[in-house]
C-alpha cells in the first residue's frame, strides 16, 4: 500500500513540474511612478437583491509623474475618468496610442480581451480622477502581461 500511495505523490510531483515548466513565461507589467490617493468608497451591495449588479463605488485620484506608467491592465467592469492635470497616452493591445489633456474625459472597455496601459510621456505630472463602479467582491483592476506589439 506505501508503494502505491509514494507512486500517487510522485506521479502528482511530476505533473506539476510539468505544468510549471510548460506554463507561459509572460508576466505583469508593474506599474511605475505612479501614485494613488483613495478619495472615497460607497458598497451598497447590502442593499441590493441583485448581486451580479454593480454595487461598489470606488473613487480614487492617481498621479503619474513623467515617464511613469499604470502598468498593463484590464477592468472587469465600468471605469470612467477625467484627465485633470497634464496628458495621459493610452495604449490598447493594438499599442495605438491616444493622448487625453487635461480637461478631456475618458472610458475603459470592460474585459480581459481590453488590455491597456496609461503612461505619462509628458514633462510634468499627470492627474487623473478615476471613477470604477464594480461588483461587491471584484478588483478595481487586474494586471495582464504586455502585448506582443509592445
Amino acid at each position: 500500500m506505501r508503494i502505491r500511495r509514494d507512486a500517487v505523490i510522485g506521479a502528482v510531483v511530476v505533473v506539476a513540474a510539468a505544468v510549471v515548466a510548460l506554463a507561459p513565461s509572460a508576466s505583469a507589467t508593474p506599474s511605475s511612478g505612479v501614485t494613488v490617493e483613495p478619495l472615497a468608497q460607497v458598497d451598497v451591495s447590502a442593499f441590493s437583491p441583485f448581486s451580479s449588479l454593480p454595487s461598489k463605488f470606488t473613487f480614487r485620484r492617481i498621479t503619474i509623474a513623467p515617464g511613469g506608467s499604470l502598468g498593463w491592465h484590464y477592468h472587469d467592469s465600468n471605469v470612467f475618468a477625467v484627465v485633470t492635470a497634464g496628458q495621459v497616452t493610452r495604449y490598447e493591445a493594438d499599442c495605438v496610442p491616444t493622448t487625453y489633456s487635461a480637461g478631456q474625459g475618458l472610458s475603459e472597455t470592460v474585459g480581459p480581451d481590453h488590455v491597456h496601459t496609461g503612461s505619462n510621456v509628458g514633462n510634468e505630472p499627470a492627474e487623473l480622477y478615476v471613477a470604477y463602479v464594480n461588483r461587491a467582491n471584484e478588483p478595481l483592476f487586474v494586471d495582464a502581461p504586455a502585448p506582443d506589439c509592445s
